[in-house]
């Protein structure tokens, strides 16, 4: 996770396993990039599925869900805070 000076984060992902988010909406706009496998949206019940190359735009406000299947590396460029970082002890 990158913090931009103005409170947008970027973020790279692996998963591990396959996986799916629960259903929610963001206050700020999310841009999606899909380095390799396949990560697939539900927007208005429709199931989008975005591949290795291809991109996305999440336009603020929208309801949005997702399944990551197990190999899939992201990255996300978030308009706003979206994640807090984990203290990590010393």
């Amino acid at each position: 996770m990158f913090d931009g000076t103005e409170g947008s984060q970027m973020a790279f992902w692996t998963c591990r396993e396959t996986a799916a988010s629960a259903e929610h909406v963001h206050a700020y706009d999310e841009y999606m990039l899909v380095v390799e496998g396949c990560y697939t949206l539900f927007i208005d019940g429709q199931r989008i599925p975005v591949r290795a190359g291809e991109e996305y735009v999440i336009p603020r406000g929208v309801a949005h869900s997702g399944e990551v299947l197990a190999g899939t590396r992201t990255i996300h460029a978030f308009g706003g805070h979206r994640a807090d970082r984990v203290a990590v002890a010393s």
